[in-house]
C-alpha cells in the first residue's frame, strides 16, 4: 500500500511539472504566431464620430505598434491567448480598443472619450 501511495505521489508531481513545463512553451509560440502586419478597418457605432477608418499595426514580440504615415501613435500588446490591448493618440485624441484575435482576424470594441464616441474593429493578418 505505500509502495502504491509513492507511485500515484510520484506520478502526479511529474505529470504537474510536464504540464507546467509544456504551457510555456505554446504560449510563447501562440505570441510569435500575432507578429506581424495587421490590417485594421474601424467602423463608428455612437456619438458624433462618422468616418470610417483603416491603418496597419505592426505586433512584434506581442506588442503592437502603428505602421504607417499618419502622425499617430499607437502602443498596447496582444497576449499568447490573443487579448488584444491598445492605445492610439493622435494630437489631444486617445482611443483605447480591447480585442481577441482568432486565428489571422482579430475583432473587438474602441472608445474615444474626448468625443464621446464608440466603435467597433476589425483586423486580418497580411
Amino acid at each position: 500500500m505505500q509502495i502504491l501511495r509513492h507511485a500515484v505521489r510520484a506520478t502526479v508531481i511529474y505529470g504537474a511539472l510536464a504540464f507546467t513545463q509544456s504551457a510555456f512553451v505554446p504560449a510563447a509560440m501562440a505570441q510569435e504566431m500575432h507578429d506581424g502586419i495587421w490590417h485594421v478597418a474601424t467602423q463608428p457605432i455612437t456619438g458624433p464620430c462618422s468616418k470610417s477608418f483603416e491603418f496597419s499595426l505592426a505586433v512584434e514580440d506581442g506588442q503592437i505598434s502603428y505602421s504607417g504615415i499618419w502622425p499617430v501613435d499607437a502602443s498596447g500588446s496582444v497576449t499568447s491567448v490573443g487579448v488584444i490591448r491598445i492605445n492610439v493618440v493622435r494630437g489631444a485624441e486617445t482611443v483605447a480598443a480591447k480585442g481577441v484575435v482568432r486565428g489571422d482576424t482579430a475583432s473587438g470594441k474602441w472608445v474615444s472619450p474626448e468625443k464621446n464616441c464608440t466603435g467597433s474593429w476589425t483586423a486580418r493578418k497580411a
